[in-house]
């Protein structure tokens, strides 16, 4: 094998796990140019793709991926009544991940440049550095300078354990911890395997974001939205909240990137607590993509409300 086909075989492993962490934004070069457009059908919706949630302040706060901008919506504590109204909050650099600190006041967001890559990348812009900043506000033009900076960012481990486990571990209300990694096959449970995703009573491609409520861990696959009961290994795609029915119809076949149940935080250990709350009183975030024209007008941020039921957001 030639230099360049190692590469360009490296390249294509590669891409897969940055689309995980939607580390690039999507008009950083060609490849993701096609997935902008596919998934920006209007000017409503998200360039980019959902790459992690945060509750801080009464608001939910979403990293785009995109050029320079978060995301905020008041959380009302749950109170919902209307949809919408999400908040542009200009932010430097390109955001990646946010996090919030143990006390609750201070919000954290990692970010990445972009340069033009060399020899067999040349014309491919590659993350060129990882950079934090902080927020006691979460307002535009409240971040500062940068505070730190990592050399390895999201590829490796040099970044804080604040960012870790972005959608791959969730703490039960019993205290088990269940875990996934991206565009992989088991789940764990308190470091045992439980469920394969390719299993032949479940065959649901492979396991990418993980979330859970007070009775109901959410998964999400290559093929759509799925749950369970926790304690349980019935997985079914016949998912409550009450009208799956149109979840299923819009996330069949996608694959979801990102979950999110609004007010859930992570413990010391990177695990996403459960929501104090059942699943069909919870209100979750789904970011789904899928390739081909089929999904195009699907892909983006999708909602479930309690007494509103599914719907896109962006």
């Amino acid at each position: 094998m030639s230099i360049r086909e190692h590469n360009i075989r490296h390249l294509a492993i590669i891409i897969p796990l940055l689309l995980a962490g939607l580390v690039f934004s999507g008009c950083h070069d060609p490849i993701f140019e096609d997935i902008k457009k596919e998934s920006s059908i209007g000017e409503d919706r998200i360039k980019g793709g959902a790459t992690g949630f945060v509750t801080f302040k009464g608001y939910i706060y979403f990293a785009p991926a995109n050029e320079g901008v978060i995301y905020r919506k008041p959380n009302n504590a749950g109170s919902w009544h209307t949809r919408g109204n999400w908040d542009a909050v200009s932010c430097p650099d390109v955001p990646v991940y946010l996090a919030v600190s143990d006390d609750g006041q201070t919000l954290y967001m990692l970010t990445t440049t972009f340069k033009e890559g060399t020899d067999d990348f040349s014309g491919i812009n590659m993350p060129s550095g990882y950079y934090e900043y902080k927020s006691t506000s979460g307002d535009s033009g409240s971040w500062g300078e940068r505070i730190n900076s990592y050399r390895y960012g999201i590829l490796g481990t040099d970044i804080p354990d604040r960012y870790k486990n972005q959608n791959t571990a969730v703490r039960s209300p019993s205290n088990k911890v269940y875990t996934i990694a991206a565009n992989s096959n088991i789940l764990y449970e308190d470091g045992t395997p439980i469920l394969y995703a390719d299993q032949k009573d479940v065959r649901v491609g492979s396991w990418w974001s993980l979330a859970g409520t007070n009775d109901q861990l959410i998964l999400g696959t290559s093929t759509g939205l799925y749950h369970m009961h926790i304690g349980s290994t019935d997985i079914n795609d016949e998912v409550a909240p009450n009208d799956f029915s149109t979840a299923k119809s819009i996330f069949g076949g996608m694959t979801i990137l990102t979950i999110y149940v609004a007010g859930t935080t992570k413990d010391s250990t990177g695990a996403w607590s459960c929501s104090n709350t059942s699943e069909t009183s919870s209100t979750i975030y789904v970011f789904a993509t899928g390739s081909g024209s089929a999904y195009a007008s699907q892909n983006g941020l999708y909602s479930y409300i309690p007494d509103q039921g599914w719907d896109s957001e962006f």
